[in-house]
């Protein structure tokens, strides 16, 4: 006797006689062997929608108050894998479009039913779906490690998440990244990197356990997903073993790198019941274990979330602050060292809440880089320094640019360049008057691995605009970046300048990145100058420009103005 498939049908209808119906045609069926199973209640239906135990749901489209539509939505909403196909009696000419818009796949009117009809139709629907998953995984999979992606980890952290919820089990988001994995992409290259990415993606898979599940999210970050935990110590258990994991000698490339991981935990139900806030939380604990130290574990504590909250309150301020014009903008002057005579500014950010008072940038311009606010924030700046720029331009004072800071994000997000253009354009502002300061770390996180970025650079010099890297010594770029990098100023950042203390900071450092800006042909101002001898020793190695408290603190605009209009007291 030829062996039939077996197709598991659970049958969602409250009218006993129509399963009976449903039931007597599937047992007539000679190609297959199905096992059906009654479901008559919407909650249990809708539990059957969050862990299914059948290939498929035949489901009627009225089931006591509610209908099929409510089903297909919550079906919709937690990613069900199994095919829903819908029964009605009801003649409708815009039903069956309905229910395949919500995600149905197939529509049956019970009065034309038979046998052979059931069996295509479920065999089609059960291919069908399995095809739009393969192709669904392939979409949601990170290329390089096969590891799914953040997509892919969110739709299965929410399954879990209801599963957990029924069950009244436990869970835990882990969000991993690697320690100074960025030295190893500068120093080795990114082919060795990659190398290094399969190898730690073969350790996690080693490490945890097969109902967990681990993603690539970008970069060096990974989430691992551990379900089904008895308390919050298994949780660290596994994240400790991943450290350890992690951290054994690793042979790439004909390298031999020692390599750590930090990890961030956050537990369900205690740090939150949505995946949002759970990977949130976990990023947040991942943070304050790398301000612990390199190779730490952190779990999301009280005290993070008293910074959460401050975090959210910040958020919620900026949105308010972007509509109630509670920005300032303060201009910080650069001088000449011999002569301490002021030849321009930089434009310094500064918000005034009505409810907080002034908020210092380092609070708040994290804030609007992590929420993305940066972007309209620095659409602001950018307009009031043109503004101002034209304000200058009518009182004869054109010879004097501002710089202005951009946001690694604002580059990334691809309109930077079009809305200076529009604007320069708009208001009738040569470049030439602007100057655009990216950090140091936008040029190694970037520039190479984003052609757009160096594209947009490219842009930005065409406008006349010159392009300052601030901050720099503070990261780890090379000569090789910066004989490629289209820039005009290097800044020296004020650690190396000042501190407490009449001379410099770091002579030595300050020395090497004038003698390389002069063979690049790149002009060099110095940050932070407090001292007279900071001074005189910044002329002494050949720097011309400084800012600092030593001629002036930022000012406001008003004053800069009076200040050109009128200059101060020669220092010298």
């Amino acid at each position: 006797m030829e062996k039939r498939e077996v197709i598991r049908v659970h049958i969602v209808d409250d009218d006993p006689a129509d399963f009976l119906i449903i039931d007597e045609l599937l047992q007539q069926s000679a190609r297959f062997r199905f096992e059906i199973s009654h479901i008559s209640s919407w909650e249990d239906a809708r539990q059957e929608l969050i862990d299914p135990q059948c290939d498929l749901l035949l489901l009627d489209y009225f089931l006591g108050k509610g209908t099929a539509r409510d089903l297909l939505i919550e079906a919709r909403k937690i990613h069900c894998s199994v095919p829903i196909v819908v029964l009605t009696g009801v003649e409708s000419v815009t039903l069956d479009d309905e229910v395949i818009e919500l995600g149905a796949s197939d529509f049956l009117p019970k009065g034309g039913i038979n046998t052979a009809l059931l069996e295509r139709t479920i065999r089609h629907a059960i291919q069908h779906k399995r095809a739009e998953l393969a192709l669904e995984r392939m979409a949601k999979r990170d290329p390089l490690t096969g590891l799914g992606n953040r997509l892919l980890f969110e739709e299965i952290l929410e399954s879990s998440l209801a599963r957990c919820k029924r069950s009244g089990t436990r869970l835990a988001v882990l969000f991993m990244d690697l320690d100074r994995f960025k030295e190893i992409n500068d120093s080795l290259g990114h082919p060795t990197g990659d190398l290094l990415l399969l190898l730690i993606a073969d350790r996690l898979r080693s490490v945890i356990r097969q109902s967990d599940y681990i993603a690539r999210i970008g970069g060096d970050e990974f989430t691992i997903l551990i379900d089904d935990l008895h308390d919050a110590g298994d949780a660290l258990s596994i994240a400790r073993k991943i450290v350890q994991a992690i951290s054994l000698p690793s042979a790439v490339g004909g390298h031999d790198l020692n390599v750590s991981a930090s990890i961030g935990v956050a537990l369900f139900p205690e740090n939150g019941d949505a995946p949002i806030k759970l990977m949130q939380k976990s990023d947040i604990a991942l943070y304050e274990a790398k301000r612990l130290g390199l190779n730490k574990v952190q779990c999301f504590t009280s005290n993070l979330q008293t910074q959460l909250e401050k975090h959210l309150h910040v958020e919620k301020g900026l949105r308010r602050a972007l509509e109630a014009s509670q920005f300032e903008l303060l201009l910080q002057p650069k001088w000449s060292l011999a002569d301490c005579k002021v030849i321009g500014f930089e434009a310094l950010l500064r918000w005034r809440s009505e409810n907080d008072g002034l908020i210092s940038p380092q609070d708040f311009i994290p804030v609007a880089e992590k929420t993305g606010l940066i972007v309209p924030v620095g659409e602001w700046v950018l307009r009031q320094t043109l503004a101002y720029l034209e304000r200058w331009n009518e009182l004869g004072l054109c010879q004097y640019g501002i710089a202005v800071n951009v946001s690694p994000l604002q580059l990334k997000s691809g309109q930077f360049v079009d809305m200076l253009q529009h604007l320069l354009q708009e208001m009738g502002i040569a470049g030439e008057g602007l100057e655009v300061e990216i950090t140091e770390e936008t040029l190694l996180d970037g520039y190479e691995e984003d052609p757009r970025v160096q594209r947009d650079l490219s842009r930005i010099r065409e406008l006349g605009v010159k392009i300052a890297i601030d901050d720099f010594g503070t990261g780890y770029s090379s000569l090789r970046y910066l004989r490629q990098f289209p820039a005009d100023i290097v800044k020296i950042d004020k650690s190396f300048v000042s501190a407490d203390q009449e001379d410099l900071v770091e002579p030595e450092i300050c020395r090497a990145v004038v003698t390389m800006a002069e063979s690049l042909g790149m002009e060099v101002i110095a940050e932070g100058i407090e001292t007279q001898q900071q001074r005189q020793q910044l002329m002494d190695l050949g720097c011309r420009v400084g800012q600092g408290y030593l001629v002036s603190p930022p000012v406001s605009f008003d004053e800069a103005t009076r200040l050109l209009l009128v200059p101060a007291p020669d220092k010298t």
